[in-house]
């Protein structure tokens, strides 16, 4: 009986020492490595409007580097716009969640805003998957996973 009892107290004591991410918790801490993050969903302000892959209005993908810069890149049919800019991973008094601000030093048109200035805000939701708070103001409701390289 001392024997399980040892064994439980053992695998209690394991399970106190694992991180989160051992049991498919994500963190919601933005990691500063080279990061390709693509556009994999779309969706309007009508319930169930959600669209994927080609069927979406366009691609987009944004290539954030360690050094704080990124590149984000629009396809729209034949034509393609980049952008580029400064970011910032910021966090708001009273809220848990984690934000990248962007700054666009070039391609303004592509910041999803609801301002119309240089900054956009993305919500880092998991390790895997950040959103656009564009939909806030009657944008597009935009989901982006992170690329597997």
């Amino acid at each position: 009986m001392k024997r399980y009892a040892l064994l439980f107290l053992f695998l209690v004591f394991l399970a106190s020492c694992a991180n989160d991410d051992d049991f498919g918790l994500e963190s919601t801490q933005f990691v500063f490595s080279e990061q390709k993050w693509e556009l994999t969903q779309m969706s309007g302000s009508v319930q169930n409007s959600e669209t994927t892959g080609v069927e979406m209005e366009w691609q987009e993908y944004y290539i954030f580097s360690p050094e704080g810069t990124f590149v984000k890149s629009r396809t729209v049919g034949d034509e393609l716009v980049e952008a580029t800019g400064s970011f910032e991973v910021v966090e708001y008094e009273n809220d848990l969640n984690h934000y990248l601000e962007l700054t666009f030093e070039t391609g303004n048109e592509l910041a999803g805003n609801c301002t119309g200035d240089s900054k956009e805000l993305l919500m880092y939701r998991s390790s895997t998957m950040i959103s656009s708070l564009w939909m806030a103001c009657d944008g597009p409701g935009l989901d982006y996973s992170l690329s597997k390289n």
